[in-house]
């Protein structure tokens, strides 16, 4: 007997994980134990219960899985799944449903979410960004030594399939329509799958992934340069995606594109896509945001092709206006990833939680904001107008909001690409003021007073997003502020010699933008200030490379000043003041090793003591 004993818990440990046991474990599914003992609990509670039969009956009684919340659990046991082999592609995108008990292709999504899945898997490790993520990654790709190449090829077939399964999700997703399901139970069993036939799937849900993981592999796939190298596998890519026609007024503003080309191949497909964004505005904000980084995805290839000119000799492809293609695109990208920040969705329609909300609406909202008309205009009109009517807590303000993904739980994401982008855009006007400098016709008035305005336009944004900080308590917007503050006023400083040369003729405006920014400074002075008495470390870490750079631009400014035109500049320590304005205690915010000492004349202390490092500049003119 101890040895059968033993036997069997050998056997026990060698058996493989079936489905079901992984959902079990997951809490997915719970077992029929659990079962039995919560329908006891229930009765013994005295709570109407008919059982008809016996309970293993009610057991096994249709329970419906919810797919994206089983997808997250089991993602953590994915580790233990076998991936497919490439050969498994191939023979999915041959498959032909000619002999299925039911008419319905919709009652196989289960299995294509299921490649389609581990195909994002493996385009992961090729891809260029996400390699080293994907080496250290648990989940094993089964690729052997599969080179890039040989990858393609074998994946190159799934192309047709990938569109037609989005038009089928489509559909449903549209019509709201169930599918059979006894033919899915009926191939699980003859396939000798574990007995799920109490487990439905909903069918809405599952077209949901299907869609989602459709683009997202799209996304992938037309973003790989060995992919962009090989032409016949780029035209298959693009052709596999292309609409049944093309919307009136679509190249409204281009020039005429020769159907065959790469630029009308990429047009195309952007306009597929881009007509699945209003189906997938009605269903959730998560969808629609996968179909703004679809869009991304295609501006980010051809961007690539223009760049790298990547296609070699012998490979000639006719590229025809893609240059041209690229501003076309960017216009309609913009436009698109605007229409999803300005829509407005109801509880009900917001599945995702607030972490995940709040990562895509930054990836929109970056998105926008590049590839607008004028990155300047819409940082000014949005720090300035649309941001400062969200406060820390819900607000009537907020739901009259413009831009209803803004509100006070993604306000952070928000803050974070808008000091971001400024400090980018300030970067460029750095770039654009060094050509200007270096050019031997000499800088024309026009492009002056354009540049001047633009450094208005930036300084007004920082100054904005940096007073946010008097209604909004929070640490990692404090944080971002201080973080962010450092950088731009590290750019800036690379702008003052086009500012002295240009101050004997414009000093009055320049007077104005380094007055505007000195709003900031004070504020940082306090936020810094307040995160020392508070030991606040998230931003006191930052403080040093802030503190260092507000001080280089201080002393630039006074050196403007006295070497421009004589005009008068005062310096001097400021008395310790809140965000409101309010004085309060020198010694609040001073540390015991950081007391310097009080001068003994009390004639010279007109203003409280405050550390070097920290004072702020008040600029008069004559």
């Amino acid at each position: 007997m101890p040895d059968v004993s033993a036997s069997s818990k050998t056997m026990g440990n060698l058996k493989q994980q079936t489905l079901t046991d992984v959902l079990r474990k997951a809490g997915v599914m719970p077992s029929p134990k659990v079962l039995i003992d919560d329908i006891s609990r229930t009765c013994s509670k005295g709570t109407m219960v008919e059982l008809s039969g016996n309970s293993q009956d009610n057991i096994m009684s249709p329970l419906t899985v919810e797919i994206s919340s089983a997808a997250k659990l089991l993602e953590r046991q994915r580790y233990k799944f076998r991936p497919l082999l490439l050969e498994c592609f191939v023979r999915f995108s041959s498959y032909k449903a000619q002999d299925s008990l039911c008419l319905d292709p919709a009652a196989e999504l289960p299995v294509h979410l299921y490649f389609l899945r581990d195909l994002s898997k493996k385009l992961d490790y090729f891809s260029l960004h996400n390699k080293q993520i994907a080496k250290c990654s648990s989940f094993p790709p089964s690729l052997g030594s599969t080179n890039v190449t040989d990858f393609i090829n074998d994946v190159r077939m799934l192309f047709p399939s990938l569109k037609k399964n989005l038009d089928l999700v489509l559909c449903i997703l549209r019509e709201e329509t169930e599918v059979c399901q006894d033919h899915w139970k009926v191939h699980s069993a003859a396939s000798r799958n574990p007995d799920v036939t109490s487990i439905l799937c909903s069918t809405s849900k599952v077209s949901y992934c299907v869609f989602k993981e459709t683009l997202c592999c799209f996304g992938k796939m037309v973003q790989i340069s060995e992919i962009q190298r090989e032409k016949l596998v780029l035209t298959d890519l693009l052709e596999a995606f292309q609409p049944s026609g093309f919307p009136d007024g679509f190249f409204m503003g281009m020039q005429h594109i020769s159907p065959g080309n790469i630029d009308y191949l990429y047009s195309g497909a952007y306009s597929f896509i881009e007509g699945t964004f209003d189906a997938a505005c009605t269903i959730s904000f998560t969808l629609s945001a996968e179909v703004v980084l679809a869009l991304e995805a295609i501006v980010l290839s051809i961007r690539k092709i223009v760049d790298d000119d990547l296609f070699e000799p012998g490979k000639n492809i006719q590229k025809g206006c893609i240059k041209e293609l690229v501003p076309f695109l960017c216009k309609k990208l913009a436009s698109t990833s605007k229409n999803l920040l300005i829509q407005k969705y109801d509880s009900k329609n917001i599945e995702e939680d607030s972490k995940n909300r709040r990562e895509l609406v930054q990836k929109i909202l970056r998105i926008y904001l590049e590839n607008c008309q004028s990155t300047c205009d819409s940082l000014d009109e949005l720090a300035c107008l649309i941001m400062p009517q969200v406060t820390s807590q819900r607000s009537q303000a907020e739901d009259s909001c413009s831009f209803p993904s803004l509100c006070h739980t993604t306000f952070i994401a928000w803050y974070r690409v808008m000091h971001e982008q400024n400090v980018s855009t300030l970067n460029r006007l750095v770039k654009d003021v060094c050509k200007l400098e270096k050019s031997k016709a000499g800088a024309k008035m026009s492009d002056v007073e354009h540049l001047l305005n633009r450094l208005q336009q930036s300084v007004n944004v920082v100054v904005s997003l940096v007073s946010m900080c008097k209604t909004h308590d929070k640490v990692g917007v404090h944080a971002m502020a201080v973080k962010f503050s450092g950088k731009f006023f590290d750019s800036f400083l690379k702008v003052f010699g086009f500012l002295q040369a240009q101050f004997e003729l414009h000093g009055e405006q320049i007077v104005q933008l380094l007055k505007d920014l000195q709003k900031a400074t004070r504020i940082i002075q306090t936020l810094c200030s307040d995160a020392k008495g508070m030991r606040r470390t998230a931003i006191t870490s930052k403080v040093p490379s802030t503190k260092r750079s507000m001080e280089r631009f201080l002393f630039h400014v006074k050196a403007l000043h006295l070497k421009s035109s004589g005009c008068t500049f005062w310096m001097g320590n400021l008395k310790h003041k809140n965000l409101w304005g309010e004085v309060v205690s020198s010694q609040a915010y001073i540390e015991e090793d950081e007391k310097e000492e009080v001068n003994e004349d009390p004639a010279e202390n007109t203003m409280e003591d405050q550390p070097p490092e920290a004072v702020a500049d008040d600029i008069v003119s004559d």
